[in-house]
Formats: structure tokens, C-alpha cells, sequence
């Protein structure tokens, strides 16, 4: 029998008490469908996934004369593998290396540059992997006929076969062959995270995205194996799942499938979570999917209403659409009338984008009320992505940053360093200013979402017209020219960390002791460490928010307001005295209404049912699960005096 590995290694996520992976589900899929067949079940031994970065010498120590050893590469683990792979080879010179994976590039680079590896499958693998086992099992091997897969003929020349869709989805899933039982019963201590797949394939074809260059053509698992899987789930009591639907909503189906999360959770309390990835233009359905995970506990993040970019250029050269922000403002009215979450992501680097468009873009969605989260991603070079090709780069003038690829919230690995490549700067955005771009972000989504300076912009917007990225821009400004101040640390830190990035030199993430033994990405920073030192800041900035021109009692009122609402460590179960109407006048605004600010005796009171009394357990709270809204602010009644 030859013996087979599987390598789909992944970051183990820290807290300060517990460790979660995910189940290697790519991997999986490959060895359920190849061992459906009589010949290589009678050929070969499934010997074991490596799920975790274990030590490459380790796994090599640990492994029994392999005959066959899969990798499955995406940004996070490409380097990790190739360095196994290398040693993997190096001991045992027969057997047969194959990568496979989002991160492989669509020619035969990789087997240019990495003698060590044998084949490259592209594209969907589940045949071409049973296609290589039953090939390499004979004496005259052929591999031509393989459809996805690369190689080197005997004269040493590369071959690429024809990169075909699959048609099938009736596969075998890895959890219900009990692939991964094991895993379970060899980590006990770890939560184990999953991934369902009820459906395969994207319709579009946005420029910086590798889903639709896979499959165009949207292809639907069969239902009983949904509502099997979802039984398994529960029955190994897995906490989170994420959805690799690229379109979840698109299909009348999908809301039995979320029917059955419904039912299995409330029979068994499992799965907790689940995040997935929503159809664009189904807002109707969506809405009632996203509605049905709030009421039943189900929602990870809340619903995704997202733009990737309001600049019309930049939305032409990307090969996207969006709604209007009438359609987006009045689904937000929608989504909060039911109490659901909501947040919005953007892209920043995308072609055609200015540090202007960029921050009003930001404004424009505050403006049309998106107050809970605006989440914001750095453009990165996918290899399979139109976005990667040479003529689309050299069109747009895109500059790119080779960094290394940093996860946070994980475990340290000193021995391997991933990478991935940033877009730093186009024809319309000079790297400065994209430097500039993540540090407006990151200031508005740890001063605004935070609960830091919500209610004070808000106001300003409402009362003075003020645009919200002007305020945050003042902010930025303010900083820069107060060098001892709170908020300038806070512009240092972030300004050092993305040019780091341009000039490709290394780079780190934020940690401190405060907040745990854990790493945290650039844009918790202005966070953690002005609302630790919360006193102080709102004293140095008094100065600039005075020049807005504000009365001098409403001033005091709004800054007592916005201290009253901000949720950190020791303050709860308290009341506060105001003579003007602030809770109800901002409340009907974050509802989307408007009430005129009146003098009234009003009492605040605050009480959260939870609520960290400790600066570690708030961190991750706030920080690493804080996106459903209420996280940064206070639990809080009003009643007239």
C-alpha cells in the first residue's frame, strides 16, 4: 500500500483561554472523491491531514515512507508548504509532491521555480487528484489526458493540460466519511472550526477576486448532504462555521438551509456562529436570512452590505456594480427597524481611487447611516485574479509591496513567514497617499464604530453640515500637529507600520501586555490605546472641538454624552444627569430619524448584563469580536427629572 498525507495547514487562533482551527475541508474533499474508487483504495493508505502549522521537521520525523503528499495553498500557508515540501522531498526523493490551491498561479511558475514539486493542479482538484492516484498506481504512465493538472514530461519540458469546470457537485463529503473524526478525538482541547460548501462557483468576475476565474457557473450540493453536514456539525459540537458560498441567498433553497441551522441549533445549541458571503442583488432575501440568524443567535458579524468602492471609475476598472446609497440608506433603515446588524466593507489601492474619493466615499456611507461598522481591506494581488495579469497592472499603473502575510490573534510562527503582495499605489494614488488611506481608516473605524467620537461627528454632521471624513481629516490633523498628544502615538504607530509596508522592510503587529498575551492589527491601536488613557484624550482634543464653533453648555453635555455611552472596563451600573435631550435625540438619529436637541431633565442610566471588568477580556470583546453594534457602547435608559 502506498501511503498518502494531505497538507491544508492553518493558523491556530489564540484567546487568552482557548485554540481554534479550522478542519482542513480542501484537503478533504480530495481524498473523500479519490477513495470512492476501488483501485486506488486497493493501491493506496490514508495515512493523516496536517490542519496545523506543526514543525516541518517534525511532520517529516512523523511521516511513514510517503508515497503521495497533496498540499493545498492559499495565502496563509503557501510558504509554510513549500518549505515542507522541500524537506519532504529531499528525504524521500520518490514521492510525489502536488500543489494545488487558490494560491497557485494559472501557469507553471511554480514548477519553474520549485524542483521539488511534481504536479500543479489548477482550478477545481477533486478529479484531478483521482486522476493523478490511478495514473501514478501504473507501470506506463500517461498524464495528458488529465484535465487541471501540470507537470514535467520525460524530456523535462513543462506541460499544462487543458483548465476545465467541473460539471458534478455530487461528491462525498469529507465530514460524513468520517475523515476527520479523528481530528477530534487527538485534539480535545482545540475548537475545531468548519467550513460548509452548499454551493460552488461565482457569476462575477471582479477584477481584485479569484472566485469567478474558477467557475462562472454556480453549481448547487445536493440538499441532503447540506442538512447532513449541518447534523454532523452538531453532533461534534462545532462552534463556528464559514459559509465558501460565494452567493448564499441567490437560491429560494438557501432559506431551508438556513431553516435547518435554525432547528439544529435550537435541538442541540450547535453550531454557535456563522458568517458567510451573500448574493448582491437578492436584498429581499438576504434581509430575511440575516433576520432569521439574529432572532435564533445564529449571526457571527451581522449582515454584509458591501461597495468595495463608491468612486464610478474605480467601480468601471474593477468590473462592479453597486446599489445606489438611497437603496443602501433605506436597507440600513430596513435591517435596524428588525434589529439586525449590519456592516460595510471597502477595498483600498483599488485602480482609479484618490485619497479624496476614498475618504468621501467612507463619509458617504456614514452620511447614509452605516454607524455600526465599516470595515476596510488592503488590495491584495491574487494570482488568479484578473486584477494579477501584466497588462492589467501595467494599465493602471499598480505598484505592489512583497510583505509578510501577518494574522492576528494567532499563534507565532518564527520558523516560516508567509507573504502576500499589497497594491501600495496606482496611477491615481500615490503611495503616500495610500499610506494616508489606512491610517484615515483606521482612525475612523477606532474613533467613530469604537464609540470614541461617534456621537460628536454625528452631531457636527447633523447641526453644522460638517462631512464625516472632514471631521476625521481635522482628527488626522490634529495629531499630527500635537506631538505629545494621545491621538499623534496613536498616527505614529499606524504611519510607521504601512510605510514598513511600501519599502517592503519587516513589520509587526501591535501587542501589549495590557491586552493580553495576543497580537492586533493596525487599526485596534487608536482604539486600545486611546480609550485606555480615555481622560486624558478627550482633554488634548478639547481644543479642536471648541472650534467648531459649539455652544458652551451643549459642548460640555456632548462630551459628558459621548463619555456616558463609550463601554470600557469598571463602568457600569450608573446614572447621569443631563438638561438637553441627548439620548433620545442621537438614538432617533442611529434609527434614522430626527428630533430637534431641546433643553430637558433627563437622567441616563446605564447597565450592561456583560461587560469585561478587566482590560484583557475587554480587548478581545471589543476589539476581536466587536462588530455586532453593541460592543462599544453602553447599555442605556433615559427618564425625565
Amino acid at each position: 500500500m502506498k501511503n498518502v498525507y494531505m497538507v491544508q495547514a492553518s493558523n491556530t487562533y489564540t484567546g487568552n483561554s482557548f485554540k481554534a482551527a479550522y478542519l482542513p475541508y480542501a484537503a478533504g474533499l480530495l481524498i473523500a472523491y479519490a477513495f470512492t474508487d476501488e483501485t486506488v483504495k486497493s493501491e493506496y493508505e490514508f495515512k493523516r491531514f496536517v490542519f496545523t502549522r506543526e514543525s516541518t521537521d517534525k511532520v517529516v520525523e512523523d511521516i511513514e515512507n510517503p508515497a503521495v503528499v497533496g498540499f493545498s495553498n492559499y495565502i496563509w500557508n503557501t510558504q509554510y508548504n513549500l518549505t515542507l515540501a522541500k524537506k519532504i522531498k529531499a528525504k524521500y526523493p520518490e514521492c510525489v509532491i502536488i500543489f494545488g490551491g487558490h494560491n497557485i498561479p494559472p501557469d507553471n511558475s511554480f514548477l519553474e521555480k520549485y524542483d521539488f514539486i511534481d504536479f500543479l493542479i489548477h482550478g477545481e482538484g477533486e478529479e484531478a487528484f483521482k486522476g493523478l492516484l490511478l495514473e501514478l498506481c501504473k507501470s506506463e504512465k500517461d498524464f495528458s489526458s488529465i484535465n487541471n493538472v501540470s507537470y514535467r514530461s520525460e524530456d523535462g519540458t513543462f506541460v499544462k493540460n487543458p483548465t476545465v469546470v467541473l460539471t458534478g457537485t455530487d461528491y462525498p463529503s469529507p465530514y460524513l466519511t468520517g475523515l476527520f473524526d479523528y481530528i477530534f478525538e487527538e485534539n480535545p482541547d482545540m475548537q475545531l472550526d468548519a467550513i460548509i460548501e452548499t454551493s460552488r462557483g461565482c457569476p462575477r468576475d471582479c477584477a481584485y477576486c479569484d472566485w469567478g476565474c474558477n467557475s462562472q457557473r454556480i453549481k448547487l450540493f445536493p440538499i441532503e448532504r447540506v442538512f447532513a453536514e449541518i447534523d454532523w456539525f452538531a453532533a461534534h459540537k462545532v462552534k463556528f462555521i464559514w459559509g465558501a458560498d460565494a452567493n448564499f441567498g441567490a437560491y429560494e433553497r438557501d432559506m431551508d438551509i438556513v431553516d435547518y441551522f435554525v432547528k439544529v441549533r435550537e435541538e442541540t445549541g450547535y453550531p454557535e456562529r456563522i458568517r458567510t458571503n451573500y448574493a448582491m442583488n437578492k436584498h429581499e432575501e438576504v434581509f430575511r436570512i440575516n433576520q432569521k440568524f439574529e432572532k435564533y443567535g445564529l449571526s457571527k458579524e451581522g449582515a454584509t452590505l458591501s461597495f468595495q468602492s463608491l468612486n464610478p471609475e474605480t467601480l468601471e476598472y474593477i468590473g462592479r456594480r453597486n446599489m445606489s446609497l438611497d437603496k443602501f440608506s433605506k436597507l440600513i433603515s430596513m435591517y435596524k427597524k428588525a434589529g439586525v446588524t449590519t456592516y460595510s466593507e471597502l477595498i483600498v489601492g483599488l485602480p482609479g481611487e484618490t485619497y479624496e474619493s476614498f475618504c468621501k466615499g467612507i463619509g458617504a456611507l456614514l452620511a447614509a447611516g452605516q454607524h455600526r461598522m465599516i470595515t476596510v481591506y488592503n488590495c491584495e494581488i491574487l494570482p488568479n485574479a484578473p486584477m494579477a495579469q501584466p497588462e492589467y497592472m501595467e494599465k493602471h499603473g499598480i505598484r505592489t509591496a512583497t510583505i509578510e502575510y501577518l494574522t492576528a490573534h494567532t499563534e507565532a510562527d518564527s520558523e516560516i513567514k508567509e507573504t502576500t503582495k499589497y497594491v501600495i499605489g496606482t496611477n491615481t494614488l500615490p503611495t503616500e497617499d495610500w499610506i494616508a488611506c489606512n491610517i484615515f481608516t483606521c482612525f475612523e473605524e477606532s474613533y467613530h464604530h469604537y464609540g470614541i467620537l461617534k456621537y460628536i461627528a454625528i452631531y457636527l454632521y447633523k447641526e453644522f453640515g460638517i462631512p464625516y471624513e472632514k471631521f476625521y481629516n481635522d482628527i488626522i490633523d490634529f495629531a499630527k500637529a500635537n506631538k505629545d498628544s494621545i491621538a499623534y502615538s496613536a498616527y505614529e504607530k499606524l504611519y510607521s507600520f504601512f510605510k514598513a509596508i511600501s519599502l517592503e522592510k519587516p513589520i509587526k503587529l501591535y501587542a501589549n501586555d495590557i491586552y493580553g498575551d495576543i497580537t492586533w492589527i493596525p487599526k485596534n491601536v487608536a482604539h486600545l490605546d486611546t480609550i485606555y488613557r480615555i481622560d486624558d484624550f478627550y482633554k488634548e482634543i478639547e481644543p479642536l472641538l471648541l472650534g467648531y464653533g459649539i455652544e458652551g453648555d451643549k459642548f460640555e453635555e456632548l462630551i459628558k454624552y459621548e463619555r456616558t455611552a463609550l463601554k470600557y472596563p469598571g463602568r457600569n451600573n450608573f446614572s447621569v444627569d443631563f438638561s438637553y435631550n441627548w439620548h433620545e435625540y442621537f438614538t432617533t438619529i442611529l434609527e434614522d430619524g430626527y428630533v430637534t436637541l431641546v433643553q430637558k431633565n433627563n437622567r441616563v442610566s446605564v447597565h450592561n448584563e456583560i461587560l469585561a471588568d478587566n482590560w484583557k477580556d475587554y480587548a478581545i470583546q471589543s476589539t476581536w469580536f466587536g462588530k455586532n453594534g453593541s460592543t462599544f457602547n453602553q447599555g442605556m435608559t433615559v427618564e425625565e427629572i
